[in-house]
């Protein structure tokens, strides 16, 4: 018997909504990182794109535990001598909560082209609202939100 390869006409792509409210950082970054990658379908292959749509909404109702908003930092730079930007996570959170999930998400993932091409298909929004209702996305429940 010869093993199943997933070709390209093989997967279907699905649209999930995640709502992030209360919702560990990181849990929502590993699942939103395995459906993008499409570990949770049984025709996986480490190399090829099989994952879904995945839209995550109120990404401003995070949550972070322990004192990590005040003891995690985020480091940028614009490339110039000197240009190092510092900030905590409570206040990347306050000002963009979109950049710190797509940065976790992103974290989540394995750094190959492979990848960059799945995390192309996440979409964050700080509010409620978000442009995909035509697609007919299903929920994403978690069996446990914070603690």
């Amino acid at each position: 018997m010869s093993t199943f390869h997933p070709k390209s006409g093989d997967i279907t792509r699905q649209w999930y909504v995640i709502d992030a409210t209360d919702v560990v950082l990181g849990k929502l970054a590993s699942t939103a990182a395995d459906m993008l990658r499409g570990k949770h379908k049984p025709q996986y292959a480490p190399n090829v794109d099989c994952g879904d749509h995945i839209v995550i909404i109120n990404a401003d109702k995070v949550h972070v535990s322990s004192n990590k908003r005040e003891r995690e930092m985020r480091y940028r730079h614009s490339g110039y001598p000197g240009g190092l930007k510092t900030m905590t996570l409570g206040q990347s959170l306050d000002t963009n909560p979109v950049r710190v999930i797509e940065e976790a998400v992103r974290g989540m993932m394995p750094h190959n082209k492979l990848n960059d091409a799945a995390v192309k298909k996440l979409h964050v929004f700080a509010g409620e609202e978000h442009p995909y209702a035509g697609q007919k996305p299903e929920t994403f429940e978690f069996k446990q939100v914070a603690q």
